[in-house]
C-alpha cells in the first residue's frame, strides 16, 4: 500500500474517530445493519472501510487495522 493512503487512512481514524465523538452518526460513519460480534459501526473513507465498536464506557475499539485490496493484504 503507497504511504500516501496509508497515511489517508490513519489520518481519517485521527479524524472521525479520536478526534470527534466516534458513536456519532454521518453520512459516512454510522451503525452497520447488521452488527456481528467483531463490529457495531462503520466508518468509510473513500475506497476503504474502518469497522470499529464503542464500548459501553466511551472507549474505542478498532476492529482490524488491515486492509484487503484486490485480493493483497496490507497492514496499517
Amino acid at each position: 500500500m503507497e504511504k500516501v493512503h496509508r497515511r489517508l487512512v490513519l489520518d481519517g481514524i485521527q479524524v472521525h474517530l479520536i478526534d470527534n465523538d466516534p458513536p456519532e452518526i454521518t453520512r459516512n460513519k454510522f451503525p452497520l445493519r447488521r452488527p456481528s460480534a467483531h463490529a457495531e459501526r462503520e466508518l468509510r473513507l473513500y475506497d476503504w472501510r474502518v469497522f470499529y465498536t464503542v464500548t459501553d464506557d466511551g472507549e474505542l475499539e478498532l476492529v482490524n487495522l488491515k486492509l484487503l485490496i484486490d485480493g493483497e493484504e496490507f497492514e496499517l
